[in-house]
């Protein structure tokens, strides 16, 4: 296997999208995603919950703790009608609630 440069990898010249391409635009994704999610959410909830995925019509949203999801999961009704009149989450019918002990990692909500 050939070892590429950085820029080969950015650029597009592939036929649609390079894998880098694919998993920065994923990225990308995920933090628009999450900054929506964040500002409809109560300060200290919204730091610890982030949207990992959005596949046809679920949210998948991760929390760092139990109290976070259990919380979120109070709130889903109300919350998915807010995300509901966003754009990224027009065709959203489910949040699917998770916990995950990898998002301490997150970085704070900007």
């Amino acid at each position: 296997m050939s070892r590429r440069k950085i820029d080969d990898l950015l650029a597009e010249r592939y036929r649609g999208f390079g894998p880098l391409q694919k998993l920065l635009k994923r990225a990308g994704d995920q933090r628009v995603w999450t900054s929506q999610l964040r500002a409809l959410l109560p300060e200290p909830l919204a730091r610890d919950c982030r949207v990992v995925d959005v596949r046809g019509n679920v949210a998948i949203i991760a929390c760092g703790s139990a109290g976070s999801a259990t919380r979120l999961r109070f709130m889903a009704p109300g919350l998915l009608a807010d995300l509901t009149q966003l754009g990224d989450f027009r065709g959203v019918t489910t949040l699917s609630i998770r916990v995950s002990s990898a998002h301490a990692a997150d970085p704070p909500p900007e």
